[in-house]
């Protein structure tokens, strides 16, 4: 067996040297270098972005109070608004060691490891703002701060970054005269031949057709070609031969599960939120999947990228959007990203995804500031932060393509039908149980509710008192919250509290005499309050608690006509009102909650429900069956296709500017438009609904300079290993130079201007080119002259992916599943599937260790370039999987 394990492994090893002529197992490298002193260090567009996202803010809103210059204190002599500052350190050195968070002091003590040392003193702060500083010192604490500059200096909408390549109009770019003319093909081949032979360097020989017909199959299709279509190639000497290969490839239903899944990083995609305690009640998405399938679909229709664009960003507000609801899927490029328990978290989330995903500019990084390098004012941030604050997720998620037949749906529906049965009848025990609970004891609840934690330090005793002596759910002042002063019930109980102690008494004539006339402050008094209160006089109130007993005995009189109302309601059949029973004794069995009848309980309006229950939100949850329901849509194959949609709040707002970020520190009004630098002099302000619609049309737009470089910039990348510039998710100032610029260009141009923004048409005249077509081999004199192979003088060696690696298996062992699309299956754990790697369930926040040992694509972020890495773990799994064991056997 060990020897058909290495005879696997060799195979392997073989198919990606000729597709990409690599090893599956990769090749041995050094080790990673120590992170470099913080004082040295240059920080990475990476760096950069994580400190500017994540730490800045933390210390901004924490630490900058006690431990500044600015604010001009330093206590314990620490100041920690600038790099110098706590390299430096306090009265006991300094408080950070880059790489080692152990050894920092300050990780210490925001962990409050140490008793006599926690900082912020008041309150710690949460887990994920304490992980994101332990990673910042484990990276070696990248601060691009300098105490010498004042701290960061802003350089807002400056010339120099206005300057910037990116930012300049896509032009028309002349095809460049070679010598080597026979070598050129087409244009692609005379911009890379015009480099190399200005550095005195000529093109690579063509790659042997074995190898050629592997590299461009695992790149379209990213499965290896049969030994029939290998040995067909070979023997196919028409000029076209090739060309017909690629034509194949790119009509082929595997090419949308390829370049799907890398859209899919960018977009970044998962199956969870990576938040548990976000979404209570279940933290999987029982309908990503559809998302996924729309990106796959769109790449085999070869849809054009503008339309993909902005079907993604605002599919329900295009044209004939009610008559192709399939395309509703494509919000999920918004809804599926990570939650955060802060919804400024997760809107700052969708912010930064969008910015990178489309343009790949750091937009989130002007959430507390001015960009420190782009030219992107903390405004335009805020522009974008109202267009998505006046954006929902509706709970009533629309149905698109067919829904299955049979007994499948059958069976889904009957289940489905029992789950929300038992969530009807928890509702109403719910409801039953505290209603009952407030009832009688409503003159406390009254009480406890009146003494609020505005009052003074001897009321708020009162108020605990009153709380711990009758056991008080706190879950029902939540409900009590949800009342108005004024209504028709306790406008009187509002007015009694209004009056000063001492002249109580006196005070309760004026209010007696009011409730006598029915008078409340918006509406008439409910009849049976006023009845409540007929024969009570002023010399027997002597206080808020004679009031809360009257009100205590009017509610507790009631109980047995709730418990009624409650069972009418659980039997109602339709969502009129029950009859037999008085609005103003219903008004009244509806404090502390509303009752709704049974046909209005379904799960979607449930979940809406939820928060506003007097419960303890996270007792509710637990509680109901959400977490059942959404495993049967998710996994149940009778279960229809639901779209992920969002959709104009009825309200569309602009956000203030949230200086330093702080939500509470609010400065102007940041009206939502696009980004200041590519809207030109003539800016407007969005006026169709949230703005979608109009921010989707300035991004996927011909004029915007970065839109059509960006996915040029990718698809390169991911022909070639490397882009014409190396930080696909970032074209600022911060990036480098295009190794090719004006062959990006004339690609960008030529993509939006011929191509229609056609992917497969730029991927052809990419592929076609004898650039493309080159061989591997190495040349010594050019290697040390360009060892980074950036002038493009041979083919560059990569290493396939994690589903390449694990899809090529499945071809070896001939139980490849190759039906395209449908719900997300298991991947790593037996009886794993055999369907494509593409449509394996992806867990956000418990990424399993195969996948991250094999380098997949990070879901918590957009990630369009994967790392890649040589860890152990990666030969183990070849050696030790059932997979690899199948592999062995068949071969």
């Amino acid at each position: 067996m060990r020897k058909s394990l290495l005879l696997t492994a060799a195979i392997l090893c073989s198919a990606v040297t000729f597709a990409r002529a690599a090893s599956v197992v990769p090749p041995t490298t050094a080790p990673a270098a120590p992170p470099v002193p913080a004082q040295v260090q240059a920080l990475t567009p990476e760096q950069s972005q994580f400190f500017e996202a994540k730490v800045r803010p933390i210390l901004t809103q924490n630490c900058y109070k006690c431990h500044s210059l600015e604010a001009g204190k330093s206590k314990g002599q620490l100041v920690l608004d600038s790099r110098e500052g706590w390299q430096k350190g306090g009265e006991h050195g300094p408080v950070i060691v880059p790489g080692d968070a152990a050894a920092s002091k300050l990780v210490g003590a925001v962990g409050w490891s140490d008793p006599d040392l926690q900082m912020p003193p008041k309150e710690k702060l949460s887990d994920q703002q304490i992980a994101d500083l332990t990673a910042w010192v484990k990276m070696g604490a990248p601060d691009p701060r300098s105490a010498g500059a004042g701290g960061a200096k802003l350089t807002g909408l400056n010339d120099k970054a206005r300057a910037h390549w990116a930012y300049q109009p896509v032009k028309p770019q002349a095809v460049p005269d070679v010598q080597e003319k026979g070598w050129v093909r087409n244009a692609v081949d005379a911009f890379v031949l015009a480099k190399l032979e200005q550095n005195g360097m000529k093109p690579n020989h063509p790659a042997p057709r074995e190898a050629l017909i592997r590299r461009a199959t695992y790149d379209l299709i990213g499965l290896p070609p049969t030994p029939q279509e290998v040995e067909a190639f070979v023997a196919d000497r028409s000029p076209n031969a090739f060309e017909k290969v690629v034509d194949r490839l790119l009509a082929s239903p595997h090419y949308g599960e390829r370049w799907g899944r890398f859209w899919l990083d960018t977009a970044r995609y998962s199956d969870t939120t990576g938040a548990e305690q976000v979404r209570r009640e279940d933290y999987r998405y029982a309908y990503a999947w559809t998302y996924r399938d729309y990106v796959i679909k769109s790449f085999n229709d070869d849809k054009p990228y503008d339309q993909f664009l902005q079907e993604q960003i605002a599919a329900d507000q295009l044209p004939g959007a009610d008559k192709n609801p399939e395309s509703l899927a494509a919000l999920g490029f918004i809804t599926v990203g990570k939650r955060f328990a802060n919804p400024n978290d997760t809107l700052d989330e969708r912010i930064d995804t969008l910015c990178k995903a489309t343009m790949a500019l750091t937009v989130s990084c002007a959430r507390c500031h001015d960009h420190k390098f782009d030219p992107i004012p903390q405004a335009d941030y805020y522009s974008l932060h109202g267009v998505f604050s006046s954006t929902i997720e509706p709970a009533d998620l629309p149905l698109i393509g067919k829904s299955p037949a049979g007994k499948d749906r059958d069976d889904f529906e009957a289940k489905l039908a029992d789950l929300e049965a038992k969530n009807r009848d928890i509702y109403y025990e719910l409801l039953d149980s505290t209603g009952a609970e407030f009832r009688n004891k409503a003159s406390a609840y009254l009480l406890a509710f009146l003494y609020n934690r505005k009052s003074d330090a001897a009321t708020l005793i009162e108020r605990n008192k009153l709380i711990n002596e009758n056991k008080l759910d706190r879950g029902i002042f939540a409900g009590l919250r949800n009342v108005r002063k004024e209504d028709g019930i306790f406008a009187p109980l509002a007015r009694f509290h209004e009056i000063p102690p001492d002249k109580f008494s006196e005070g309760a004539k004026d209010v007696l005499d009011q409730i006598a006339r029915g008078e409340g402050r918006r509406k008439p008094l409910n009849p049976l309050v006023v009845a409540a209160f007929k024969d009570v006089s002023p010399e027997s109130l002597h206080g808020m608690p004679d009031v809360a007993a009257i009100y205590g005995k009017l509610f507790a009189g009631i109980d047995a006509q709730a418990k009624e109302y409650v069972k009418a309601m659980k039997a109602a059949k339709d969502t009129a009102a029950v009859p037999g029973f008085d609005p103003a004794l219903v008004s009244l069995i509806e404090i502390p909650a509303p009752i709704e009848p049974a046909p209005a309980i379904t799960t979607d309006h449930l979940r809406e429900l939820l928060p506003k229950l007097p419960v303890q939100n996270n007792n509710a949850y637990a509680r109901f069956q959400f977490s059942a329901i959404n495993e049967l849509e998710l996994t149940h194959p009778g279960s229809p296709a639901r779209a992920m949609v969002v959709a104009d709040s009825p309200t569309p707002r602009n956000s203030p500017v949230f200086i330093r970020g702080e939500a509470n520190n609010r400065g102007p009004i940041a009206p939502r438009e696009f980004l200041q630098i590519l809207s030109g002099p003539n800016r407007e302000p969005f006026k169709i609904g949230s703005g979608r619609l109009e921010l989707a049309r300035a991004i996927a737009n011909k004029d915007n300079p970065l839109t059509a470089r960006v996915l040029v910039n990718r698809v390169w990348m991911h022909h070639f290993g490397e882009g014409f510039v190396r930080t696909p998710d970032d074209l600022g100032v911060q990036s480098e130079s295009p190794s090719h610029q004006e062959l990006l260009d004339y690609l960008a141009n030529q993509f939006v201007e011929e191509g229609n923004w056609s992917i497969k048409k730029l991927t052809r005249e990419i592929m076609l080119s004898n650039t493309y077509q080159q061989s591997s081999d190495t040349n010594p004199a050019f290697a040390q002259k360009d060892p980074e192979n950036r002038l493009l003088w041979r083919a560059n060696l990569r290493r396939l992916d994690f589903e390449a690696i694990r899809d090529t298996m499945l071809v070896f062992t001939g139980k490849l599943d190759e039906t395209i699309g449908g719900k997300p299956v298991n991947l790593t754990d037996e009886p794993y599937s055999n369907r494509r790697s593409v449509y394996g369930y992806i867990d956000r926040g418990r990424l399993p260790e195969l996948m991250s040992q094999f380098d997949f694509g990070d879901p918590d972020r957009a990630n369009s370039r994967r790392t890649s890495t040589i860890v152990p773990q990666q030969a183990l799994f070849l050696m030790n999987s059932p997979m690899s064991a199948d592999v062995a056997r068949k071969v």
